[in-house]
Order: structure tokens, then C-alpha cells, then sequence
């Protein structure tokens, strides 16, 4: 089968951005609910997902509602902040493997749970939005990873079956996600990400750069 697309994750793939979020998390938690620290065991299973199962997540782990709008605000405010502080941490390799695809013609997207105000406000903010044919938000996505939905979906919008496609993902729940969409996935090994599951990829690596010599 010849591949014709890409479906990139966002968070911790494009960008090293876990990290960051965690730190979000944690400054919002003492804020609103007086819990110093998030457990990064906890949090890192919250990767890959949408809001709502996040919030299910901390509900069950620590009985608070993330849920209300009033703690959306905090967390996307404090969300904020740390990017303002350390910036976007693209991950190393990203140009040059996004150039290297685009000019052997492969379509490429990207796939992720977050909001789509938050992937336009990366790409844009790293000058990738070139690169891709088109941004897609888990959002719109009946359900979440692992389930296949945002991975079906954004293949369908940007024109290719799931069998021509191939997925570069850091979570247990993307790969997953990729495996149950029918699809072809690089697992990418982010210590940024925590210690993830990416077994049930096709072949993982360490280094972004080798996805350009695997494709």
C-alpha cells in the first residue's frame, strides 16, 4: 500500500508542550482548589484526550469538577501564562522533517484533541501553517481517543482512506486510537509525554527525525 497522508498529533509530537500543561493544571489546582500538586502518574493519562474525559479523570483521582466554565477560564489562562513565559517547544526535527514530506507530496494534517483555537494558535505562532492541509480538532469527533473517531475523520476531510494513511503519535491512547482507525502509526518516544504505552504502534522511535527516513 502506498501511503499518500500524514496524520500528526499535536501535543507532544509537533510540540513539547506536556510539560506545560501539567504545570497549567497544577498552578489552576492550587488556585481553585488549594491541591499544591497533580501527580504526574496521574496526569500523563490524561494525554492524548479531550476535555471531558480530563475532567472524569481528576473527578475521580481527586473529587473536584474541572467541568465548569469558571475553571476552563483558569486552566486556558494559566495554559497561557506558561506558554508566555517558556514559549512553543517545538519538538527537535519538526521543520525539516514537515519540508522533507511536503516536498515528496505527501497530504498532511494535523489530528489532535485540542481545541482548534489552540492548534491554529501553534502553527501560526511557528510559522508551520504551510505545512499542513488541514487542521483538525478531536472537538468534532463524536468521541475521544483511544476511540478512532478524530484519526476517521480528519482522513475523510482531507480526502484519504485509512489505509493510505499513517499517524505519528506519543500516547497510549493515539496509538490506540490510530491502531482501531485502521491505520499506520509511528509511536514517537517522548520523555516529555511520560512513560506511554506504544506498543501496539507499527514501530516506535526516538528521534523525530526518522519519521522522514520510515515513510
Amino acid at each position: 500500500m502506498k501511503y499518500t497522508a500524514v496524520l500528526w498529533d499535536m501535543d507532544g509530537v509537533l510540540m513539547d508542550s506536556e510539560p506545560q500543561h501539567w504545570r497549567a493544571w497544577e498552578r489552576t489546582f492550587r488556585e481553585l482548589f488549594r491541591i499544591p500538586a497533580i501527580d504526574w502518574e496521574v496526569y500523563k493519562h490524561t494525554i492524548g484526550v479531550r476535555y471531558e474525559v480530563v475532567a472524569d479523570l481528576y473527578e475521580k483521582q481527586y473529587g473536584v469538577d474541572v467541568r465548569s466554565e469558571e475553571v476552563k477560564e483558569r486552566y486556558f489562562f494559566h495554559k497561557a501564562e506558561v506558554e508566555a513565559e517558556e514559549g512553543y517547544l517545538l519538538m527537535p526535527g519538526v521543520r525539516e522533517v514537515l519540508s522533507d514530506l511536503m516536498s515528496r507530496g505527501y497530504r498532511m494534517a494535523v489530528a489532535s484533541s485540542s481545541s482548534l483555537s489552540d492548534i491554529e494558535r501553534f502553527v501560526n505562532a511557528s510559522g508551520l501553517s504551510d505545512c499542513f492541509d488541514l487542521l483538525f480538532s478531536g472537538e468534532k469527533a463524536p468521541n475521544s481517543k483511544p476511540a478512532p473517531d478524530t484519526f476517521l475523520l480528519a482522513a475523510k476531510e482531507l480526502g484519504a482512506k485509512p489505509e493510505e494513511c499513517i499517524v505519528v503519535e506519543d500516547s497510549e491512547n493515539g496509538v490506540r486510537a490510530a491502531k482501531a482507525a485502521g491505520m499506520a502509526c509511528i509511536g514517537l518516544q517522548n520523555p516529555g509525554s511520560g512513560d506511554q504505552d506504544l506498543s501496539k504502534a507499527d514501530i516506535i522511535v526516538q528521534d523525530l527525525r526518522r519519521v522522514s527516513r520510515l515513510i
